[in-house]
């Protein structure tokens, strides 16, 4: 029997996890958590060979929950997410499990297959190697925005930048385009796009960064220069000067 923790905030996602594990009889839940010091607790309490652990916790990160804890109290861990590219790839390099959000009953049972697997299989000293390379390099990742301020009149609110289709300047502001609305913010384009992932976020000319993910297509254009049409119907000049040398790069985003 592996007995496991699960640690999520959302009440329904826990549910339904639960009732996905319900079909699975190798399986016995020790313990729910959906936040960070109730998940250190149940691990230390319980010491379970498995947690489901959310990476995103109303009082901190999942990475803070295994740091938080002594090498032989740390279980195997299926990290669940919503979407975090640094992330993924630090579990990729580490050999560890994650599962993306909403959680589809085949992936999950797909999971608990190859988690079962490891755990007959690893060693100790394996499992906390891996685990401390991850927190090693969750530990290096560069401190992006993940959310901006934007003040409109009397109200202040905040945008994930995830949400954000292109971003343009204007002198001393800059302005978010966001599911076909405008948002103005007092910043430069430069202030503004060294808050943002590279990876994600790209100048495509002096005046225009870009949320590479909302691109649609491509085509060529005069002088070297790339025409984009992002997924909201918008059309940008994608200069020489900024464009990738190929466009499989953005196969990476």
């Amino acid at each position: 029997m592996i007995r496991l923790a699960l640690i999520e905030d959302e009440p329904p996602a826990r549910r339904k996890m639960l009732r996905m594990l319900a079909e699975d009889a190798e399986f016995s839940v020790v313990g729910e958590a959906g936040n960070g010091a109730d998940a250190v607790a149940l691990i230390r309490e319980q010491r379970p060979d498995l947690a489901f652990l959310d990476i995103q916790l109303p009082d901190c990160t999942g990475f803070d929950v295994l740091a938080e804890l002594d090498e032989r109290a740390r279980p195997h861990i299926v990290f669940v997410t919503a979407f975090d590219e640094y992330a993924l790839q630090a579990f990729q390099v580490h050999a560890l499990d994650y599962l993306m959000k909403p959680v589809e009953p085949t992936k999950f049972a797909a999971s608990l297959e190859r988690t079962k697997r490891l755990i007959r299989q690893d060693s100790p000293g394996a499992l906390a190697a891996r685990l401390d390379g991850l927190l090693a390099a969750m530990q290096a990742r560069p401190d992006y925005a993940r959310r901006l301020l934007v003040q409109d009149g009397q109200r202040s609110f905040f945008v994930d930048v995830e949400r954000i289709d292109w971003i343009e300047s204007a002198r001393n502001y800059a302005c978010l385009h966001i599911d076909g609305k405008t948002h103005i913010v007092r910043s430069t384009l430069e202030a503004l796009a060294s808050k943002l992932d590279p990876r994600r976020f790209r100048r495509f000319n002096r005046s225009e960064v870009v949320n590479v993910q909302r691109i649609a297509e491509v085509r060529n254009s005069l002088h070297g220069d790339r025409k984009v049409l992002l997924r909201d119907g918008t059309e940008l000049t994608w200069s020489r000067r900024y464009r990738v040398e190929s466009l499989e790069e953005l196969e990476k985003f």
